[in-house]
């Protein structure tokens, strides 16, 4: 069980634009988002262990077999790693 809880780092923004993309405002630029990259960032907001953003977006994504388990883990390891989330 991933107990860990991100939330942006100061300076970071999660933006959708008129036509619904998501993208990433970070201080050197923008990073594009698919839909459930841009969901699973909507999630953490500090209140929520992984485990859980990962529980909501299986259900939301209908993804009973949990392929986007690791995915999602992934991306919220990899965007801390580059200090865009903080736990």
């Amino acid at each position: 069980m991933t107990a860990t809880t991100y939330r942006l780092a100061r300076g970071v923004r999660l933006r959708r634009d008129e036509n619904g993309a998501a993208m990433l405002l970070i201080p050197e630029g923008i990073v594009e988002l698919n839909e459930p990259a841009a969901a699973a960032l909507d999630l953490a907001d500090g209140s929520r262990g992984v485990d859980a953003i990962v529980a909501t977006l299986a259900e939301a994504f209908d993804d009973p077999e949990g392929t986007l388990a690791n995915d999602v883990r992934t991306l919220l390891a990899d965007l801390a790693e580059r200090g865009y989330l903080v736990a």
